[in-house]
């Protein structure tokens, strides 16, 4: 029975990661619909422990009953993964109603998921009871705790293994078949041991112990809420991925199981001493767990088990000795274990919920560990009024580490810091994310701005990053004529729904994130300039794909920073089918822009999204933002070209050309040469290669940045192939402005210093130096290959001194605005503090004040 039961946690919970992602694309990946579909997961089999209690008379064969269960499990649970992503648009469609009604959807969602799972649910909630029954006579805690470990074991398998090979290989259909097997597997194990019990004799009704229930209600809202707030604490030193939360969620059940499997050594231990020893656990965990030293797999392992095992442990023991005494000396242990199931299903349920939606936003990590510590202290209170492991708990308590977070949080940013110079503005901890607002600073202002999700860098204000947000917006703006209404899906810092605001005509720009972290630390950023406080932008807290599916709206321009493609969920918005959904939501002859992180994917993984773009948008084109940020970009319809007009009426507003020229655009024709190529020039590249789909998500190939950038990254971004291409282009034929097509074509050669591919031998930066400044009238680029930016300048201009550090960044201002005799006694200064980086520089611009056209120099 034992292997039976191996088989069974292993299905289960291969179905909960895939129903998990299912609901994710169907009612919205969000923290509230994953609560929402964790809670009706939770109650199913909190129905089906009551309906074990109300069966146990009429079952003979408890064998059988189990083997019939987890049939039903493998074929329900194969039926919600294969019909789901059919209902999604009908879905979409039925809520649509309710989009404006964020509490009658999220009763919707809740009732739709308690529905689509609740036979399942309800079958794998009497498996436990049935087997338990099927193999205890007298020794509930032996038979419970075996049954119970070897269930968690299995358990604790199932997620690595899905997402580490069995996803990729076979997709979420395919996986939905092993776990169907796996079920099949449990159910003929259990017939092996099939043997006919006696039905229990009529007796008087028995009379449950009430505490013991809420003991075990308490415990499983305790248990699952500290999954919640650990999870939240282990990512703030590990991506918040999938293989992550894998990993972590493997560790967690096997200290279930070796708590389980435990039990029965402990059964002559008072029961309210183990519920202490759980809360000591908690203790222990955040005490004993410091700061991990690094990043890698086994620093991260070694603090998960550290932090998670020994409260976990003792959660297994606690439920498994809570079903023994519940049976107490009863001949039946089915209602019993029935019963147990329920109340804990039940407040784990509730836990889950109350963590997300209340502890983190209102206690944060540290006091919520706190909350639960104590939560665990009380148990022994309601399980046997005993005051004095209470009172050993709560000495304990007073030794709680508290302070203890910030060495986690500086941990979380230490390299962001160490690289940008940065300090913490503000930590703002809420319900989807730990976020830290990193600001740095010369000359009292500030220069650039981070944000830290957990432990990645999700997005900034810095030269780079503007310039490659700010172009999501500029490029379908300037080929529009007359865009009116805007969506942006996922705000990040607001760099790229500021440069939507910069054109007047735009008449209504809509906010959609399912972070309410990011979107507060808009004003902390911007503050009087805040985007989300102009009166043309309307917010939504809402899951982008799910928006798409329930809005009938239709929009001129769609673009999206979405988070890098490697967090968990992220896929949701890179699939053909999410592409497919953006282009219902274009209005005829409008245009969408999405990012590429080209870095961030291995090539068959950038492939993969690329082929999914350009067959929802069969004109998809390529462009570079900056580097390898690059950007598809699609129509609806779209046939129109330009006007000259149009095109440069961004650069004839103040405000918006001087962001314009601050990023490197100080030219329309500037725009033409991001271009890599259309939708016929990428068809070889991509010929070979699947579109990444909902049911193969791991076609993304997605990760940490590689570094080198593979070969055939590179190609596309060589100067010469992007203006061949540029030249060569049917698109651009068609939609370029013909008074552009020349200048832009001559400007290809500058996009490299812009892309950071500037060589990096004095020599080589000299002569690259000069044919800027011989061959343009472009200020931009001479400021970035010399190691300066807008934003240094305009500070400086407004801070001038005497101060010797600032004679370099000065001379690069004086270089590119052609004032070679200022830039060359600015570099003699310079010299004199670092003669390595200025000397060359004022000889260069000397020569240039003697000879301004002159070679030589």
């Amino acid at each position: 029975m034992r292997s039976a039961f191996f088989c069974s946690g292993a299905a289960a919970l291969l179905f909960e990661v895939l129903w998990f992602r299912s609901f994710g694309r169907v009612l919205g990946n969000t923290v509230w619909t994953a609560a929402l579909v964790l809670s009706a997961f939770m109650l199913g089999i909190a129905v089906g422990g009551l309906a074990a209690t109300r069966l146990s008379r009429s079952i003979r064969r408890p064998a059988h009953a189990f083997a019939l269960a987890e049939g039903v499990v493998g074929v329900a649970g194969c039926l919600i993964v294969l019909g789901l992503p059919l209902l999604e648009a009908p879905v979409g469609r039925w809520l649509a109603p309710l989009a404006g009604h964020p509490d009658a959807m999220s009763a919707a969602r809740l009732g739709l998921a308690l529905v689509a799972m609740l036979v399942p649910t309800i079958a794998m909630g009497m498996t436990l009871p049935l087997g338990v029954r099927a193999l205890a006579q007298r020794d509930t805690s032996r038979a419970l705790g075996g049954l119970y470990a070897a269930n968690t074991f299995g358990a604790c398998l199932a997620p690595v293994l899905a997402e580490s090979y069995l996803i990729g290989a076979l997709g979420l259909r395919g996986t939905a078949l092993c776990a169907l097997l796996l079920n099949m597997a449990a159910a003929r194990l259990a017939l092996r041991s099939s043997a006919p019990q006696p039905a229990p004799e009529e007796k008087a009704p028995v009379r449950w112990n009430l505490g013991l229930l809420a003991a075990a209600a308490v415990a499983g809202a305790v248990a699952l809420a500290l999954e919640v707030i650990w999870f939240r604490l282990l990512v703030l030193h590990a991506p918040a991925t999938d293989a992550t939360f894998a990993l972590l969620l493997m560790l967690m059940l096997l200290g279930i199981a070796l708590g389980s499997a435990l039990a029965p050594h402990l059964a002559r231990v008072p029961l309210a001493w183990v519920a202490a020893a759980a809360s000591l656990a908690v203790l222990a965990g955040y005490w004993l767990a410091l700061p991990a030293p690094g990043s890698r797999l086994n620093d991260i392992v070694y603090y998960a088990a550290v932090l998670m095992l020994p409260a976990a442990a003792a959660s297994g023991a606690l439920f498994t000795l809570l079903g023994s005494a519940l049976r107490g000396s009863r001949d039946d242990p089915q209602p019993a274990i029935g019963w147990l199931t329920f109340a804990n299903t039940l407040g784990a349920a509730a836990g889950a919920a109350l963590a997300g939606f209340w502890m983190l936003p209102q206690l944060g990590i540290e006091k919520s560990l706190f909350a639960l510590a104590a939560a665990y202290a009380v148990l022994p209170l309601i399980i046997a009024r005993r005051l004095l492991p209470v009172a050993v708990a709560a000495a304990a308590l007073l030794l709680f580490p508290f302070g203890r977070i910030d060495e986690h949080l500086a941990r979380a940013a230490a390299l962001y810091r160490m690289l940008d110079g940065s300090s913490v503005a503000r930590v703002i901890q809420g319900p989807t994310t730990t976020l830290q607002i990193l600001r740095t600073e010369r000359y009292g202002e500030a220069t650039a701005w981070r944000l830290v999700s957990d432990s990645y860098s999700m997005a900034s204000i810095r030269r780079e990053s503007l310039r490659y947000m700010q172009l999501f917006a500029w490029l379908p703006l300037a080929l529009h004529e007359a865009p009116r209404r805007a969506l942006l899906v996922s705000y990040g810092a607001g760099n790229t729904a500021r440069a939507l605001l910069d054109d007047p005509g735009l008449s209504e720009l809509t906010v959609v994130d399912v972070s309410p972290e990011m979107l507060a630390a808009s004003g902390v950023i911007h503050g009087k300039r805040d985007p989300l406080a102009d009166p043309r932008v309307r917010r939504v807290l809402e899951d982008g794909r799910h928006f798409l599916r329930t809005r009938r709206e239709q929009f001129d321009l769609i673009t999206a920073e979405p988070p890098p493609p490697m967090m968990a969920g992220v896929v949701n918005l890179y699939t053909l089918e999410y592409f497919n959904a953006l282009a219902a939501r274009l209005a005829p002859g409008g245009l969408a822009t999405y990012w590429l992180p080209a870095r961030q994917f291995e090539p068959r993984g950038a492939r993969a999204v690329i082929a999914a773009f350009c067959d929802a948008f069969p004109d998809c084109t390529l462009w570079s933002g900056v580097n390898y940020e690059w950007i598809l970009m699609g129509g609806r319809r779209f046939e129109q070209r330009a006007s000259l007009k149009s095109f440069v009426r961004l650069w004839q507003r103040p405000e918006s050309a001087a962001r314009l020229e601050a990023s490197g655009f100080e030219h329309p024709a500037q725009l033409g040469a991001t271009f890599l190529a259309d939708a016929a020039q990428l068809r070889p590249w991509i010929a070979e290669t699947a579109p990444l789909t909902d049911d193969f998500p791991k076609r993304i190939a997605a990760g940490r940045p590689l570094d080198p950038a593979p070969e055939e990254y590179r190609r596309w971004l060589e100067p010469g192939s992007a203006e061949r291409n540029f030249l060569a282009s049917r698109w651009v034929a068609a939609h370029w402005p013909l008074e552009f097509t020349v200048d832009t074509a001559r400007l290809f050669w500058v996009q490299a210093v812009l892309n950071g591919q500037a060589p990096a031998g004095p020599a080589q930066r000299l002569k690259l130096l000069d044919a800027l400044l011989r061959e343009t009238n472009l200020g931009i680029p001479v400021l970035w290959l010399l190691g300066s930016d807008d934003t240094e300048q305009r500070i400086l201009a407004r801070h001038r001194s005497r101060d010797p550090e600032q004679a370099y960044p000065l001379g690069v201002a004086a270089l590119a605005q052609h004032d070679y005799p200022r830039a060359a006694r600015f570099f003699a200064i310079a010299a004199k503090q670092d003669r390595e980086r200025a000397d060359e520089l004022a000889a260069f611009a000397a020569c240039r004040a003697r000879s301004p056209r002159s070679a030589a120099c």
